[in-house]
């Protein structure tokens, strides 16, 4: 396993062991209540030690621990939520996401596995049973949040007409041959100049482009008979974009001469602007739309589960300015 997966992985396994470290056994100092189970402070400390290592964690403190109480209060909520629900994670469950951690870090053995758990100082039981706590609550919010998110056609369809300008505009598009003649001198240049117009003699005299283009191209697409496909408007140099997408369509429109390069196309198709059809893009639309409506369900969820509950917070320095004065 390579240094850069390792610290990845090591990453990984600090932020999903710190919230599965016992509690103090000996009466401690509380950070926080929620209904009738405790946030304490060596617990609120321990996590905030690892969170603080975290990728993007906020450089101001209070804002860092802030975020934290109200992560664990969430917490809290959920792990309540599952038990009304009787819900909980399976031991399938679980073997399968060790799996998938073994695949996503490139573990191929136990021994690889065992030491990766080893240098974040966890076992395999300690991470199962976060793996475990971690499901469960994934399963609350499937069952009350992500289940009654409502994507049928037809609220598809008006996401569809309201963002297609913005998401799945097409432009205007042409099916283009080319050959392509390349030179590094002036005279060069006029050799290709001269090259081009027996190529378009031969054309015109009903010799296929293609065939032409795979005996004198120079350009990429020569063994395709110069084929390159349906190209969009501003796909190209704005020289050769202009000839391509002229006004009135021309089939065979006059040779493009650029400072090392001189172009010959054929323009056998012209599509106007339009939009990726609904069908094409229906998927994408739901995934886009399901997770715009997750967020703001799942904060409506949560603000409606903090409402239902009793919340005291010990510490003033966490207390929002709304909560003190609840308070």
């Amino acid at each position: 396993m390579n240094l850069r997966m390792k610290r990845a992985l090591t990453t990984f396994l600090l932020l999903f062991g710190a919230a599965s470290l016992p509690a103090a056994e000996l009466v401690e100092k509380i950070v926080a209540r929620v209904n009738d189970r405790l946030i304490t402070h060596s617990d609120f400390e321990r996590r905030l030690d690892v969170a603080s290592q975290a990728p993007n964690a906020p450089t101001d403190r209070a804002k860092l621990r802030q975020g934290l109480l109200d992560d664990m209060i969430q917490e809290k909520l959920l792990e309540e939520r599952a038990e009304d629900l009787s819900a909980e994670a399976t031991d399938a469950e679980i073997e399968s996401a060790v799996e998938r951690i073994k695949r996503q870090y490139n573990l191929a053995t136990d021994a690889e596995f065992d030491a990766a758990l080893a240098s974040s100082n966890l076992t395999r039981e300690e991470l199962k049973r976060q793996m475990r706590h971690s499901i469960t609550l994934q399963k609350v919010v499937g069952r009350d949040v992500t289940s009654k998110i409502e994507m049928n056609d037809d609220v598809l369809r008006m996401e569809y007409e309201r963002r297609k300008e913005e998401l799945y505009r097409l432009p205007e598009q042409a099916r283009v041959s080319e050959i392509v003649l390349r030179f590094d001198s002036q005279d060069a240049a006029g050799r290709a100049a001269a090259s081009i117009e027996e190529a378009r003699a031969k054309i015109a005299a009903g010799t296929p482009f293609a065939d032409v283009a795979r005996e004198t191209s120079q350009g990429n697409a020569r063994e395709r008979g110069g084929d390159l496909g349906l190209v969009s408007k501003g796909e190209l140099l704005p020289a050769l974009d202009a000839v391509v997408f002229s006004d009135p369509p021309q089939e065979y429109p006059a040779p493009v001469l650029l400072g090392s390069s001189i172009h010959l196309f054929r323009v056998t198709e012209r599509k106007p602007p339009g939009y990726r059809p609904f069908a094409e893009v229906r998927e994408d639309l739901k995934k886009r739309l399901s997770e715009n409506l997750y967020d703001k369900r799942y904060d409506e969820y949560i603000t409606r589960l903090r409402r239902e509950a009793f919340i005291k917070i010990y510490d003033p320095a966490l207390e929002k300015p709304a909560e003190k004065k609840a308070s």
